[in-house]
């Protein structure tokens, strides 16, 4: 399996398990001013896989299409 399609099952795969929602929960249940840093923190993980998964997308395309 090529790394464009190893990134979007993984990206599926981590889509289906609902991560995202057992963080929110975790999130909403912690008190203090961190909870608004967590979110921010976790937010940002997303957006930079979000990126990382489109340029691995555009690499191995542009790769596909060279040959």
């Amino acid at each position: 399996m090529t790394s464009g399609p190893a990134l979007i099952q993984a990206d599926l795969d981590y889509q289906k398990s609902d991560v995202n929602q057992t963080i929110q929960q975790y999130i909403s249940a912690s008190q203090g001013p961190s909870d608004e840093l967590d979110k921010a923190f976790i937010m940002a993980i997303e957006i930079g896989l979000s990126i990382l998964l489109f340029v691995q997308i555009i690499r191995s395309l542009y790769f596909q299409f060279q040959v």
